[in-house]
């Protein structure tokens, strides 16, 4: 693996229009800042977390209302020194009080360095998404962790690598979503941003993760990449049928994963497959990067520059090492809707300082974030990852759980707030209709409540079929 510094040297950004090269200076002066603090010990890392903390608290105090109230009622002056002991008294965020809140989480006088906001969705892999306002300032700390992930991890940008995901619709043409599905792939020229801002990176194919496996195979076997970049379902069936076609990848470097849970056993059967290793990342949409894998080792180093992390037990007391709780965080930099103790929905266990050096906490593992595959009536299966975005716009859905019952019966359980009228109700119809077409029967009961499970999460697919 080549290191960090060589591929430091390798930073040979195109010319970009003033503003993305900007953006590129922006990026790589923050890799400055974190080539220092990635290596401050513990105690000092959290004391300047408290002093950015500060400043958060009081922007809310004074902009957000329902900040306002929150930190009113637990008795934190926010022109006081904050302590850890005042912290603690401010409740969790939960999801639902996001929903509920709508605008008076947004802050009504943003600072002029933040920038413009746009608006993002969750994954919804605990529920219907929240959607946050997000400036411009957080999307830089976004793309500076994604830099961060690459100065430990990546070997070589110039490599040619394959993404098996899907691609929101807003992001390419229908035409483009159609040669997704093609045996070829849609070729992009480069990896996109923030990669494409600091190296002349190679080619990116995006392939449908919906393809029949064997076309996979075959699409990879002629692309031959550097690197894959696919969620961990989709790798299990992947590595399956690279097996048993006795199917190599000369060229690859390593497999890139996102989402759900990277287990040892997978990590064991993609070194045994493919003879690599798997990188991952800890990541929401609503917060942006958590926690990246270590260069050395495979447990996770929280991101203290950008987020406070709080891995609570029952009681609502810190974790130690090796137990496990509930994550609780607070991006540092997100002024247009602060989160202050959010509660993700995801457990985590704490781990002990690395053997690294680095101050920067450990995460030995997330838990609870499987999925469960689809299986058609054919008897192949696949990972699902249908549009729930569209389920967010429509108000009476508070909860929605999708069950497959047979190899003919999908179920979708819904928790409403009202009763759905003809019109939501065929949009809903329509959203899943999209993800499984009319090879099941698709029905909807209405539930008072839906099970969570022995973590706590709403799982938005399961299966009732034998496991294979």
């Amino acid at each position: 693996m080549r290191s960090d510094a060589a591929l430091r040297s390798s930073i040979d950004p195109p010319t970009w229009p003033a503003v993305l090269g900007g953006m590129a200076a922006e990026l790589m002066a923050l890799q400055h800042q974190f080539d220092a603090t990635q290596w401050w010990p513990p105690e000092r890392l959290r004391a300047q977390q408290f002093r950015q903390l500060q400043q958060l608290v009081q922007h809310a105090a004074r902009t957000v209302p329902l900040h306002a109230e929150r930190l009113r009622t637990a008795g934190i002056d926010p022109q006081a020194p904050l302590t850890q002991q005042a912290w603690a008294r401010l409740p969790v965020l939960t999801r639902h009080d996001v929903q509920q809140a709508g605008a008076r989480l947004h802050s009504t006088d943003l600072p002029a360095g933040c920038g413009n906001t746009a608006e993002s969705a969750t994954g919804g892999s605990t529920g219907i998404p929240v959607r946050v306002r997000r400036s411009e300032l957080d999307r830089l700390m976004w793309n500076a962790a994604a830099v961060r992930e690459e100065l430990w991890h990546r070997e070589d940008p110039a490599g040619r690598m394959v993404m098996a995901r899907r691609v929101s619709p807003r992001l390419i043409t229908p035409e483009q979503s159609a040669m997704m599905r093609s045996p070829d792939g849609l070729t992009l020229p480069d990896w996109g941003m923030p990669a494409a801002l600091l190296w002349r990176t190679g080619p990116l194919i995006l392939m449908d993760h919906r393809l029949p496996l064997p076309q996979q195979v075959a699409l990879l076997r002629r692309a031959d990449p550097a690197y894959l970049y696919l969620n961990p379902a989709t790798l299990r069936l992947l590595l399956a049928e690279l097996r048993d076609s006795r199917t190599a990848l000369p060229s690859l470097r390593a497999v890139w994963t996102v989402g759900e849970v990277v287990d040892p056993t997978l990590r064991e059967l993609c070194q045994d497959v493919l003879g690599v290793r798997i990188v991952h990342n800890y990541s929401a949409a609503e917060v942006g990067y958590i926690a990246l894998q270590c260069p050395d080792l495979p447990h996770f180093h929280v991101q203290s520059e950008l987020v406070l992390v709080e891995v609570l037990d029952a009681a609502g007391r810190a974790c130690g090492p090796g137990e496990v709780g509930r994550v609780v965080v607070t991006p540092l930099h997100n002024f247009a809707m602060p989160l202050l103790r959010y509660e993700l929905g995801d457990e985590a266990e704490v781990g002990s300082a690395c053997s690294c050096g680095r101050g920067l906490p450990v995460l030995t593992r997330i838990v609870g974030r499987t999925v469960d595959l689809l299986t058609l009536p054919s008897g192949e299966q696949r990972r699902t990852d249908f549009q729930h975005y569209r389920l967010s716009r429509i108000a009476a859905i508070r909860e929605y759980q999708v069950v497959q019952r047979s190899l003919e019966q999908i179920e979708v359980l819904l928790v409403l707030g009202r009763p759905l009228t003809a019109a939501e109700e065929q949009e809903a119809r329509a959203v899943f209709f999209e993800e499984f077409g009319g090879e099941f029967r698709i029905d909807l009961t209405v539930c008072d409540a839906i099970p969570r499970s022995e973590a706590g999460k709403l799982r938005p697919f399961i299966s009732d079929l034998p496991a294979r």
